[in-house]
Order: C-alpha cells, then structure tokens, then sequence
C-alpha cells in the first residue's frame, strides 16, 4: 500500500474504481439537492436579501471566472494522491456539506445582490457558462466554498510543502473568484467556509463518521 502523502501518476485500482464511483454518486447527489432546491426558490417570493449595501460595490472582474471553473478540475485530481480511506472521508465530507447546505438552501432562499449581466455582453465565455448553469438563489452558505475547502485542504494535506503553496494560492483564488465572479456575497463564503469546518468534523481522517463508535477489535 502506498503512502497517503505521497503524488503518484498511477494510483491503485482499487481507489481508482472507489474515486470513480463516489464521483457518480455525488454529481447525482449534487444535482438532485442543488438543481431541485435552486429551482424551488425561483418559485419562491420569500427570498432574503444577505448582503450589505456596500458590497455591491465591489467589481466584476470576469477573468475570474476561470478561477471560479478551475474547482472542477480538481474533483479527479485525489485519486492520485489519497488513499482508499481517505478518498471515502473526503466524498463524506462532500455529501455532508451538500446535503447541511441544502438544508440551508431550503429554509433560507436568498436573493442575488449583483445585477448579472446579458448574455453576449462584455462577461466573457467563462462568466456566461457560469451563468447558464446556476441560477443566482443557492447562496447561502456558499457550497462552492464549501467543496473548495473540503478538496483542495484534503489534498493540500497529503502534499510536500513546495506543493502546499500551490494549493495555498490556488485556494485563495477560488474563495475570491465567488466574490468577484458576483455569484456569491461574503456572508455566503463565511457560511460556506463553517460548513466545511462542520464537515471536516463530522468525518474522521479515516472516512468513518466522528459521532459513530468505533469496533473493538
């Protein structure tokens, strides 16, 4: 068995087969709490407004965009770093925070601050993706913030110190990128960053759930 900090360019089957599936299991996890709970609040009239007036100063700067994008490249990228238990605390983390963040989404739909702009106009191609794919009411807390903490610290962890700078970086981009993308304001990436925190918690490094005893032996 290889060791859990150690990069490899050819992970082991079996958490191959274990990355894939949980991957399978968590887009369809994603899109049935995400997509059903952003489409209930655009029924809904009772929306809230979380933000404070003078964020909406705050530029639109649609490179960022890309930052915001590059979470996604990260979902294949522990198979080749963390090993099978530690792949299963990571997705349990994941399903945690989607699953307490749709409970969120649920009870207190919000109201996007920012004024998006029209399709075709000076936004960009990344910004407009963005756009077509995410209605503006699952804000708080923030899951895209959530998801960027669970993965990149998991993986952060299990890195060389050279290599934590990268992520260190890469971090901060994505967590401005919600900001300055206008997809999400600070109180959502403040809630997002608790759930993450609650996750962590809730999930042993070792992928069994904190609150559940362990076997004796």
């Amino acid at each position: 068995m290889r060791q859990t900090s150690a990069w490899t360019l050819r992970p082991e089957g079996e958490v191959i087969s274990l990355s894939l599936r949980w991957t399978g299991l968590l887009i369809v996890l994603f899109v049935a709490v995400y997509g059903s709970l952003n489409w209930l609040s655009t029924q809904r009239i009772d929306r809230l407004r979380l933000w404070f007036e003078w964020e909406l100063a705050i530029p639109l700067v649609p490179w960022m965009a890309w930052a915001y994008l590059s979470l996604f490249a990260s979902f294949f990228l522990p198979m080749f770093v963390l090993d099978a238990p530690r792949i299963h605390a990571l997705c349990r983390r994941l399903a945690f925070a989607t699953v307490a963040s749709g409970a969120c989404f649920l009870f207190f739909p919000a109201e996007l601050g920012f004024t998006r702009l029209a399709q075709g106009s000076q936004a960009g191609f990344a910004l407009g993706l963005i756009h077509r794919i995410d209605l503006p009411h699952n804000l708080a807390p923030s899951l895209h913030v959530s998801w960027s903490l669970i993965l990149l610290c998991s993986m952060r962890a299990a890195s060389p110190a050279w290599l934590r700078h990268v992520f260190d970086a890469w971090l901060a981009l994505l967590l401005a990128s919600v900001v300055f993308t206008h997809q999400h304001h600070l109180l959502d990436v403040a809630g997002g960053m608790l759930v993450a925190l609650v996750a962590r918690a809730a999930v042993s490094p070792d992928g069994r759930w904190s609150a559940l005893p362990r076997r004796v032996p």
